[in-house]
């Protein structure tokens, strides 16, 4: 039976709807921490390769750049999108490299997924060369209404708390995350020797069909698609349509805030 937590099931959908923004996202990554020429990097949960897009020209700067993920279907969107980025399946907890093997790690909106991030931290302090930097992205809480309105109309569908329980089965540590002092201190007690936070807002503006789109990939409407099954998800989403347009008109603008950390050693 096909797991619906897994991002196997979405690989292709994810690299059409969400790719483009974990790009923008990579690139705020790569601006707080510059890689170096014949820099070694190593990016946690590389997804479809949005770290290795983000860095643009500057990716034949680098002497290596390896990125694990444990979704096989998103390792296979991340080789057809950029053939000289190195794979493999790995788990961030227990990392099959030697220590002081990278110079810079990235992790993408990636801690969120995992319950024991600590010892994730500590395999990234222990790969890291010295001096070594390791940078981190996470999302902030979602406060806007259109977040609340879907909330509402999949709980609705699919039953009371039913968001709440999905998010802390696929994301366990996003709450953890969405708060910057919680990400300085997770890094300062990894044991980086620094740690820097910053707080961005990212826009989005996008049709109430986009805007479906991109919530229908998210934990919440994964759960939604795999109990309700295809037609009446179907049927739901042209239902949850009409409501968004009634409610909202045909666009959907809002900004989110992004956490970005950088520890150092």
């Amino acid at each position: 039976m096909t797991d619906w937590r897994s991002y196997d099931t979405i690989a292709e959908a994810y690299e059409r709807v969400w790719a483009p923004r974990f790009e923008t996202v990579g690139r705020k990554l790569m601006a707080l921490a510059p890689p170096v020429e014949g820099a070694r990097l190593l990016d946690l949960g590389t997804g479809t390769g949005a770290i290795a897009l983000a860095l643009g020209d500057k990716l034949k700067w680098l002497r290596a750049i390896v990125g694990c993920d444990l979704s096989f279907q998103m390792l296979i969107q991340a080789r057809r999108r950029v053939p000289q980025l190195r794979l493999l399946a790995a788990d961030a907890g227990r990392l099959p490299f030697r220590d002081a093997s990278f110079d810079l790690a990235t992790a993408n909106c990636v801690l969120s997924h995992l319950t024991e991030y600590r010892q994730a931290l500590s395999e990234v302090l222990r790969v890291l060369a010295r001096p070594g930097a390791f940078a981190m992205s996470s999302w902030g809480p979602s406060s806007d209404p259109y977040a609340a309105a879907w909330s509402n109309l999949l709980e609705g569908a699919v039953g009371d708390g039913s968001v709440q329980r999905t998010v802390e089965q696929v994301a366990p540590s996003e709450g953890h995350f969405s708060s910057p002092e919680n990400v300085r201190a997770a890094l300062l007690e990894a044991g980086f020797s620094a740690a820097r936070v910053e707080v961005i807002a990212l826009s989005h503006d996008c049709s109430v069909e986009e805007y479906l789109a991109d919530r229908e990939l998210s934990s919440g409407g994964r759960f939604g698609h795999h109990v309700l099954g295809d037609a009446a998800w179907r049927g739901f989403l042209e239902r949850a349509g009409a409501e968004f347009r009634q409610k909202f008109g045909d666009r959907i603008s809002y900004e989110r805030p992004l956490v970005l950390g950088l520890g150092t050693v």
